[in-house]
């Protein structure tokens, strides 16, 4: 699976993890037609908690702090800056960040409810996750392409491609599953973190 140049461990950790480096691509920052966000809601700045699912960690507390055009993990070096190294877009309460991947964009969506921020992603082990792509979006517009282009051998990666945001929205709604839920650090914003 590749991954974006500066992914924090929120990102890298759980999508390696949960796809089994089985990568799901679209082929422009999702949802199409809609403008590119600069920052985060103010709302979402400050420092999060979470015990990431499906990990070897299992049971680890991780830390995310969200800045107003940044995320990092606490002790990761290396942050993600929006606009450089990926794209935030909105839809309704979601945000939706599309990181690049050569020619094409990988997906993961949070959202917020109080203190508390659910993230989600596209998973192709998930039980009749393909299937139920299929069924939205049409076989016509997804794309399994498979190790040495064998389809005997290991799928590598699953090309959806929405014809609309209505696709996208139903592929959202039917199509994710949770990666990691996390709860908001009272009293720690996002500059007070180390």
């Amino acid at each position: 699976m590749t991954t974006p140049r500066f992914a924090p461990l929120f990102v890298t950790a759980v999508l390696v993890a949960l796809t089994g480096c089985v990568d799901v691509t679209f082929p422009e920052p999702m949802p199409d037609n809609r403008r590119e966000l600069d920052h985060f809601p103010a709302s979402w700045e400050g420092t999060w908690t979470s015990r990431v699912q499906g990990t070897e960690a299992a049971g680890e507390d991780e830390i995310l702090i969200v800045k107003r055009d940044r995320i990092r993990g606490l002790g990761d070096d290396e942050e993600l800056v929006l606009g450089q190294d990926a794209v935030l877009k909105r839809l309704g309460r979601k945000r939706i960040l599309s990181f690049p991947q050569n020619d094409r964009y990988s997906v993961v969506v949070a959202q917020r409810r109080g203190d508390v921020l659910e993230v989600r992603a596209f998973d192709p082990k998930q039980d009749g996750a393909i299937d139920t792509w299929e069924a939205t979006i049409g076989a016509d517009r997804m794309l399994q392409i498979h190790r040495k282009d064998d389809p005997e051998k290991q799928l590598k990666e699953v090309q959806l491609n929405p014809k609309n945001t209505r696709q996208f929205r139903a592929l959202l709604r039917e199509g994710t599953t949770e990666l990691v839920t996390y709860t908001r650090v009272k009293g720690r914003g996002a500059n007070d973190a180390p």
